[in-house]
């Protein structure tokens, strides 16, 4: 084991001392040095500070903070720091956080950078004078006013180029709204231009939008959505709305003119509807009294053409107008009047398979509003009545088949004895002119009184007719056809409506019928002459006859033949007579020789 001799133990213990010495020395000198440098650095600072270089000097007191070797000064130069630190400190936390909100595009955070940049602006400029010229160094080093104004300009400019027409959308709107508010009034010009230029441009930017769709033409549903969004979105930015409402007023107004002037009522009736759901913005607008009174004219229009018995164009516009309008009664009333007016509507309806290629109408007879005839296409009669609301009551018979061709089917109430329908038909005949028929209609039946071709019918009462040449009894004549006991019509008589007279006597009947009974004495160029008489004349010993000249039907007519005629006296004629001279004789104008 190595063991130190007693020299050596002295020799180590001084060594040490010397050692520690050395350390204690170099301390020391340490310390004086820094102590120094302190010094320095702090009246380096002092003179900064009272040059009014406030931001180097900020930094030399915070250098001679650092320096803990003495606590020399450190009273003044806390109470500087206290001062000068936190204006840099938050000068410079404010332009970071600017900074790094922009890049974020966190408006709200730089919005609130802006209000605390603000609160402090207010206190250090409203301070001492040196935390006002700390603020304005720092401001300059910092530049955060001019970054802040780079910043929200840019944000401005992008919010409000995102107002286009094809944005439409009340979220983002909301949100370029609260972006725009958020960007402090000093980046407007102030708190009045800010106001101004955010409704003003939000008014350009919807106002663009109902112009584009007006100019497109958009339909008038999507104009009323959009302007109804537009009125809730202008209230809800405290914007005005009136141009809003001019523009809808004026342009829906054109619109729905053109349509009622283009009679496209249905059209009209269906944008007014929309129009009407209109927001309460518009309570006060001309738009709404001016479709009431379009919609008043054609409810006017409609009942007077209702009253016009125009039934078809009444329906049509209560029809149309049933978007404005209740007006399921009005159309069942027309409807009901139109039945009225034209029962063959609802034979038609009671028998849908059936065609009714003749018909008739009567109003207010036989106990009903309306009633109606008609032949079906198969030959068959039917009788329909109308009374207030009632269902039609109908009755059918007299089936003649489909071989007769009807000319015309008229109710004929002069062949009626108890007020009760009777129907005539004038048909085609095969051997006369007409076939007439007469059907009546008593006790849900129909029942005939009359069947008989002729060339002509004249109702001379309601039991007697006058029939020309029907055919059977009366052939060639105007023969009388009267009821008879089981209520039909018979033949009667043949009609007389000649004078018997002497031919001698023609001269007392001009112009009226007559019948006689004479010779034929010459046939002459002219026809043959009836000698009516003959006298001697002794001063001119000549005989003297009147004759009577014969025109018209001559048929069979020869000399010396006993023949009747019928027939008027209606003229005279000037003849030659066997001496060759002019006489004058009258003319008779035969309608029938017997």
């Amino acid at each position: 084991m190595f063991k130190l001799t007693v020299y050596r133990k002295v020799n180590m213990s001084r060594n040490f001392f010397l050692l520690v010495l050395m350390f204690l020395l170099v301390l020391v000198g340490g310390k004086i040095m820094l102590a120094h440098e302190k010094i320095a650095t702090y009246e380096e600072a002092m003179k900064l500070y009272r040059s009014g270089d406030l931001v180097a000097a900020e930094k030399k007191f915070r250098a001679a903070k650092l320096n803990v070797v003495i606590s020399d000064h450190n009273k003044e130069i806390n109470q500087i720091l206290g001062v000068l630190s936190p204006i840099r400190e938050t000068m410079e936390e404010l332009d970071k956080k600017a900074g790094d909100y922009y890049n974020e595009k966190d408006l709200p955070r730089l919005a609130d950078t802006y209000n605390s940049w603000q609160e402090h602006l207010e206190k250090w400029v409203g301070g001492t004078a040196v935390q006002k010229d700390m603020y304005e160094e720092m401001l300059t080093l910092t530049k955060l006013d001019k970054d802040l104004n780079t910043y929200f300009s840019a944000i401005k400019k992008a919010e409000l180029a995102k107002l286009t027409s094809s944005l439409r959308n009340d979220e983002k709107e909301e949100q370029i709204h609260k972006d725009l508010n958020l960007i402090p009034s000093e980046y407007y010009g102030g708190d009045s231009k800010k106001t101004e230029l955010i409704k003003s441009e939000f008014q350009k930017y919807y106002s663009g939008i109902i112009k584009a769709m007006i100019t497109e033409n958009d339909g008038v549903f999507q104009l009323v959505d959009e302007g109804n969004r537009q009125f809730s979105m202008l209230k809800q930015f405290s914007i005005d709305s009136l141009w809003l409402k001019t523009a809808l007023e004026t342009h829906l107004i054109k619109v729905m003119t053109e349509d009622f002037d283009k009679k496209e009522y249905a059209l009209f009736a269906e944008k007014a509807k929309t129009v009407k759901d209109l927001s309460s913005e518009m309570a006060d607008s001309q738009v709404f009294p001016w479709i009431e009174k379009r919609k008043n004219e054609l409810l006017n229009q409609a009942d007077k053409l209702t009253v016009g018995n125009k039934y078809e164009e009444a329906i049509s516009l209560y029809e149309a107008l049933r978007p404005l309008e209740d007006t399921e009664q009005l159309i069942k009333s027309a409807n009901l009047a139109w039945d009225k007016f034209e029962p063959i509507r609802v034979l038609k309806r009671l028998y849908p398979d059936k065609e009714f290629p003749h018909f008739v109408n009567a109003r207010n007879k036989w106990g009903a509003d309306s009633a109606v005839a008609a032949i079906s296409k198969e030959g068959l009669i039917y009788f329909g009545k109308l009374n207030g609301e009632e269902e039609m009551s109908v009755t059918t018979g007299g089936n003649f088949g489909e071989t007769l061709t009807v000319n015309k089917l008229d109710f004929q109430g002069s062949l009626s004895l108890t007020d009760v329908p009777v129907l005539f038909i004038d048909a085609k005949s095969s051997s006369r002119k007409h076939r007439y028929m007469a059907y009546e209609v008593v006790n849900n039946s129909v029942s005939k009184i009359l069947d008989v071709e002729a060339d002509s019918l004249t109702i001379e009462s309601k039991e007697s007719i006058l029939l020309e040449n029907p055919v059977g009894q009366g052939a060639g004549e105007f023969a009388y056809y009267e009821r008879g006991y089981s209520g039909g019509f018979q033949f009667s008589k043949i009609k007389v409506d000649y004078i018997d007279i002497s031919a001698k006597d023609i001269k007392n009947y001009y112009g009226q019928k007559v019948r006689f009974t004479t010779y034929s004495a010459t046939q002459t160029a002219d026809g043959p002459l009836i000698k009516l008489s003959e006298t001697y004349n002794f001063t001119t010993r000549k005989y003297e006859s009147q004759y009577l000249l014969l025109k018209g039907q001559l048929t069979n007519i020869t000399n010396y033949n006993r023949y009747t005629v019928i027939g008027v006296f209606n003229s005279y004629q000037t003849i030659t007579d066997s001496y060759g001279e002019p006489i004058e004789v009258p003319v008779f104008q035969v309608e029938k020789v017997e």
